[in-house]
């Protein structure tokens, strides 16, 4: 009979145990706001952050003839469970624009965190200047990989990601330019940190270094460049 009751407590415990294990893993991933580290929002909850991107597109391109705008940031993430999270992003400098979608896959190992996403992007652009009549739009998709590490009141992240070209078109006039070749024109490595900032915030600042043969940001340009160029890009952001 003692048997029995023992047997039958060591039960409960373990079904206590394993009825509190989810709980405390989301609490693991999810005890700190957060836009690149691999940890989702509280399911059903919203994760927000707003900002700006400097991108400096290479020299081979502009010849110095660029003049250096920052590009409105707008961030999101949505949780869906302890692991699963949507992620949305709008970046924008009026004239074109990078609106993008996806989902994305963390899981945290002590202080480290890896997360796995997939986005998908729809970017245009306009400009009428001094008879220069342009558009252009496209979709690109990037795979990424990322890899967290939590220090406590900082977390760092190194992101990598492929950029895949599905389509584009640029329009000057009545001359059309597209391509359909749904291939892989680059890549970028993001370094990137986040901690408290003021009250609730939290702030990001990050690097961003793209080798890629075609980046939206220059479509005006009108390329003819097959070969891999470097953008650096700096990032800034206030997670609210």
């Amino acid at each position: 009979m003692r048997l029995v009751c023992r047997e039958l407590r060591w039960g409960r415990l373990a079904c206590m145990v394993l009825f509190l294990l989810p709980s405390a893993a989301w609490t693991q991933e999810a005890n700190f706001p957060s836009i690149f580290y691999p940890s989702p929002p509280a399911e059903n909850q919203w994760q927000l952050s707003v900002g700006f991107i400097q991108v400096t597109p290479p020299k081979e391109l502009t010849e110095d003839a660029w003049v250096p705008a920052p590009t409105l940031d707008l961030h999101a993430l949505y949780g869906l469970s302890p692991h699963f999270a949507l992620d949305g992003r709008a970046l924008s400098q009026v004239v074109q624009n990078h609106i993008s979608v996806g989902a994305r896959w963390s899981h945290s190992l002590g202080n480290f965190a890896v997360g796995v996403g997939y986005d998908v992007a729809y970017w245009f652009g306009f400009l009428n200047l001094e008879g220069f009549d342009g558009r252009a739009h496209g979709w690109n998709n990037y795979p990424s990989l990322s890899i967290g590490y939590n220090t406590g009141d900082v977390r760092l992240i190194v992101k990598a990601e492929a950029i895949l070209d599905l389509y584009h078109s640029s329009l000057v006039g009545d001359n059309e330019i597209s391509t359909n070749d749904d291939k892989i024109v680059g890549g970028a490595y993001t370094f990137a940190l986040e901690q408290p900032f003021w009250k609730d915030t939290q702030l990001t600042l990050g690097f961003r270094a793209t080798y890629t043969k075609f980046s939206w940001l220059t479509w005006a340009l009108f390329s003819t460049f097959d070969q891999y160029l470097f953008y650096p890009e700096i990032i800034v952001g206030l997670i609210l």
